[in-house]
């Protein structure tokens, strides 16, 4: 109400002008949301625009909770693409494995042992860190990989090389040590 000259008061219309403004905006509804991640930088442009606006806190968390509505939804959609994505490359790859010529042929008894020294040099050279790394973008079904690890592993074959230590040496006597081995 207001006072008006010709009586003590009169009604009028709820303008913006009588909302109280929020002096602090309150996010800790938001920030135990794990999905959700206020930044700090995008919250200073807010509150601005909020207090311009003239937002209460409750049309505040409205916004807010379209946001993270927005957000959940778009991450799904991203994760989505990412999989067909890494599905296409994993086939792309196959292809290129298939059609290396640097690589046995299918199916044959050298192709087996091929793989299998490429494993052997995987599964004692690749750090747990790598090998999520490479299954998490396909890059274990590419054939620059496959060749990189099979020649890994033929060195570690010719040189007894180990990940977890030095090359083996054969223990000399000390004729052998002073005069070096026989030949």
């Amino acid at each position: 109400m207001q006072e008006n000259s010709k009586s003590n008061y009169c009604l009028q219309d709820n303008t913006n002008e009588n909302i109280k403004l929020e002096d602090e905006y309150n996010f800790s509804k938001f920030l135990a949301d794990d999905e959700f991640d206020l930044d700090d930088e995008l919250t200073g442009k807010l509150i601005p625009i909020a207090k311009k606006l003239n937002l209460s806190q409750d049309s505040l968390d409205l916004l807010l909770e379209l946001a993270l509505e927005m957000s959940k939804k778009q991450k799904e959609i991203y994760k989505i693409d990412e999989k067909t994505n890494q599905e296409k490359n994993t086939a792309k790859y196959t292809e290129l494995f298939k059609n290396d010529r640097n690589i046995p042929n299918n199916n044959s008894q050298e192709l087996k042992e091929y793989m299998q020294t490429a494993n052997n040099a995987y599964s004692e050279f690749a750090s747990p860190q790598l090998k999520e790394l490479l299954k998490s973008t396909g890059l274990i079904y590419h054939p620059e990989m496959i060749k990189m690890f099979f020649k890994i592993g033929e060195l570690s074959k010719e040189d007894n090389l180990s990940y977890k230590g030095a090359p083996a040496v054969k223990e000399l006597t000390p004729a052998q040590i002073l005069y070096g081995p026989r030949e």
